[in-house]
């Protein structure tokens, strides 16, 4: 506390002096150590100590309870402006394809339809596909490999089960949407700089913008997954579900600096998952889940980083 014993102490009065009234001066500096009494007892250290005021009224900010990070702005992410067809591409018309030669491309369409996958280093660019199968817009089938779907636009007219299925593709700078699970991850595969988002609610279906039931080598680097539907309040059920339900196991997989919010558990990590050196580090996850940010993150062959798997808005840890 701030000494106030000496506020009433005064020179003996100088009559000599013209305006000095010792009466008006006694009172004057009762009035600032009360002033300074009340500032200190609220939590104000003032003067010479120089320390900022602590809402909690202990005079010092608790620097266990300030954020670990600063929050990333949104904008660091992809959104409906960093994604899909780059503004000014001029789309032609095109039908549901059927890829079946080792290296071609197809660029600037507007494909109403779905599309096969069957040949490796098959390329989709700059292209916006519409397609209301009830399984998936993009299929590989067996002899695809390195497939690149990139700047491409899906709209499962919310009848797809997945937007693409199944292994080896790398999707970049997808806007992927109105679908009821967004891409199927097996082996060999790749998402990044993409944003999945706006999903379709079908009776009781448990929608996941992303999920794996088995493979290896699978990568999810700077995406925005949004599963929570702002306008409904709907979490639906996931940004990531991972499994081992239709392999031996899961393997190999990095899920890293990305933005996830919604789901009953943003992360699901099923009970009975085998995997081994799944990775999920330097991510930020908003608060629009049901029950939590992640189920079994103990689970072995999880390798979850406390540290860096935080809370957009204040960047603390989410467990």
């Amino acid at each position: 506390m701030i000494d106030t014993s000496t506020a009433h102490s005064v020179e003996p009065p100088d009559p000599g002096r013209p305006g000095h009234h010792p009466h008006r001066q006694v009172l004057l500096l009762g009035v600032v150590g009360l002033a300074l009494t009340v500032f200190a007892a609220s939590g104000y250290l003032v003067l010479a100590v120089g320390l900022a005021p602590d809402p909690a009224g202990r005079g010092r900010v608790d620097e266990q309870h300030a954020p670990a990070a600063p929050p990333t702005p949104i904008t660091y992410w992809p959104s409906a402006a960093t994604t899909g067809v780059p503004a000014g591409t001029t789309l032609r018309d095109s039908g549901s394809l059927n890829l079946r030669t080792a290296g071609q491309v197809v660029s600037g369409l507007n494909i109403v339809g779905c599309v096969t996958v069957a040949a490796a280093n098959v390329q989709i660019l700059r292209s916006r596909i519409t397609c209301n199968s009830t399984t998936y817009s993009i299929r590989t089938l067996p002899g695809t490999s390195k497939l690149l779907i990139q700047d491409v636009e899906i709209n499962g007219m919310g009848m797809n089960s997945a937007s693409i299925c199944c292994s080896d593709y790398t999707l970049n700078r997808g806007n992927v949407y109105n679908t009821i699970d967004g891409p199927r991850l097996s082996t060999n595969t790749r998402i990044l700089n993409s944003y999945i988002h706006d999903l379709a609610r079908v009776g009781a279906s448990h929608n996941d913008t992303l999920q794996s039931t088995g493979g290896n080598n699978i990568l999810v680097q700077h995406n925005t997954l949004q599963p929570y539907n702002p306008v409904t309040k709907d979490p639906f059920n996931s940004c990531l579900t991972i499994g081992s339900e239709t392999a031996p196991s899961l393997t190999n997989l990095t899920y890293q600096d990305n933005y996830c919010d919604g789901g009953n558990y943003s992360i699901g990590i099923s009970p009975n998952l085998v995997g081994s050196n799944l990775v999920f580090r330097n991510n930020k996850y908003g608060r629009d889940y049901r029950y939590g940010v992640v189920s079994g993150w103990t689970h072995p062959g999880v390798l979850w980083s406390r540290p860096t798997n935080v809370y957009f808005d204040n960047g603390q840890p989410v467990v």
